[in-house]
C-alpha cells in the first residue's frame, strides 16, 4: 500500500494558504475549506481552468485521501494490469 503522501502527489492540500493565491487555491469541501497546491517542479503539469471532471471528481479524491475519508484510488491513480506488461 502506498504511503499517503505518494497518493497526494503532486499536489500538496493544506488548511492555510501557506503558498499564497488563496483564492486560486481554495476547494470547498462541506463545510471544510481547504487550499491545494500543485508541485511546481512536477513535469507533465497544464496550468490552465481545469475541467469539470478534474474538479468534481478527481481533485474530490484527492481532498478526501488528505482528509482520511478515503484510501482507495480510482481517479488518482494508474489502472495498470501487471499480467499484460508480462507479453
Amino acid at each position: 500500500m502506498k504511503p499517503k503522501a505518494c497518493k497526494l502527489w503532486p499536489f500538496k492540500i493544506v488548511s492555510k494558504p501557506d503558498f499564497g493565491y488563496a483564492s486560486e487555491a481554495a476547494y470547498g469541501y462541506g463545510e471544510n475549506r481547504l487550499f491545494v497546491y500543485a508541485d511546481s517542479t512536477c513535469r507533465g503539469l497544464r496550468y490552465g481552468k481545469p475541467t469539470w471532471e478534474f474538479t468534481d471528481c478527481t481533485l474530490r479524491e484527492f481532498i478526501e485521501i488528505a482528509l482520511g475519508l478515503r484510501s482507495e484510488q480510482y481517479k488518482t491513480t494508474a489502472n495498470i494490469n501487471f499480467s499484460s506488461l508480462m507479453l
